[in-house]
């Protein structure tokens, strides 16, 4: 036989292998498959797992080169379930559905499984709720800039799960030390809370830090001269050599126009003990939503007439 003989006859075979194989391969027969099966979204702190099924067998018919792919992809990625709590499912033709689209088994001809339901049972553990309590936290605002209203702490209830034991020995939750500054508009902020819960190994908490809404607001000069009132105990006749101070306060450009010299009270206050020639004035009322600046004097003098 020839050169050329010979290597057209080894081509030719080779052709013809090429050919079987790729037949071979893509005709359909049914494969085997072990899906990892992952359970997510319910939380993992509040509750313990006491049963899950994690695998889930199945039988898909493909072409082998489909087959082989497949292989690699149950290898690298596990089929994930997102539930909230105990959940049982049926494994049926739409669960078959969402594994070829998450799992992405595109030219399925068929999909079967031995196995009914999938199931995952939880128990809820030991829990404790505590309002966390905000501890040397100050705010600082930018100028002409305060607060326009109540804070707000969210979550208002921070829980903590595990042993009871160990939970009884947790008293209160607070927040660290901590300064927010430059505040110039309502906003958010977080404060990290001291976690007292990792000195025990078997509690876990739900949230390691809490928010707080801060309502701003930019706020303007106003001075009112309001009278001085003299409280005393005393049975004593008295003067002030200066009835009225000035006050000026704080007020939220917002409501400017409605505080009014009758929203603030001025006060001395007297003692027989007191030796001074001068009594300080006291603030004792003015809108919760105003800030005190300056009073000007800040004390008066005054007379006991014997």
């Amino acid at each position: 036989m020839s050169l050329f003989r010979r290597r057209s006859f080894w081509i030719i075979l080779l052709l013809t292998a090429i050919v079987w194989w790729v037949v071979t391969m893509s005709e359909h027969n049914d494969y085997p498959v072990q899906l990892r099966v992952q359970w997510t979204g319910f939380d993992s702190t509040r509750h313990v797992v006491t049963y899950a099924d994690s695998v889930l067998p199945l039988t898909i018919n493909s072409n082998c080169f489909l087959a082989q792919s497949r292989y690699i992809v149950v290898k690298q990625k596990p089929f994930v379930i997102n539930v909230s709590g105990d959940t049982v499912l049926s494994v049926n033709n739409h669960l078959f559905q969402e594994i070829i689209d998450q799992m992405d088994f595109g030219g399925t001809h068929g999909i079967s499984s031995p196995v009914e339901t999938l199931k995952l049972k939880l128990t809820d553990v030991n829990r404790k709720g505590f309002v966390p309590q905000l501890r040397d936290v100050e705010f600082r605002f930018k100028d002409q800039i305060g607060l326009a209203g109540e804070p707000r702490v969210e979550p208002d209830t921070v829980w903590l799960y595990g042993n009871i034991a160990s939970l009884n020995k947790i008293d209160q939750l607070e927040t660290k030390s901590c300064k927010v500054n430059n505040i110039a508009k309502s906003g958010y902020y977080s404060l990290p809370l001291n976690p007292v819960w990792k000195q025990y190994g078997d509690v876990k908490s739900s949230h390691d830090s809490v928010r707080i809404y801060v309502p701003a607001g930019r706020f303007i000069e106003k001075t009112f001269v309001v009278p001085v009132s003299f409280n005393t105990k005393e049975s004593v006749r008295w003067r002030l050599m200066t009835e009225q101070v000035s006050v000026t306060l704080w007020v939220p450009d917002s409501a400017y126009n409605d505080v009014t010299e009758e929203m603030i009270g001025a006060e001395v206050i007297y003692r027989s003990s007191d030796v001074s020639q001068e009594l300080p004035v006291r603030i004792i009322k003015f809108p919760e939503n105003t800030r005190v600046k300056q009073v000007s004097p800040a004390s008066v003098q005054y007379v006991i007439i014997k």
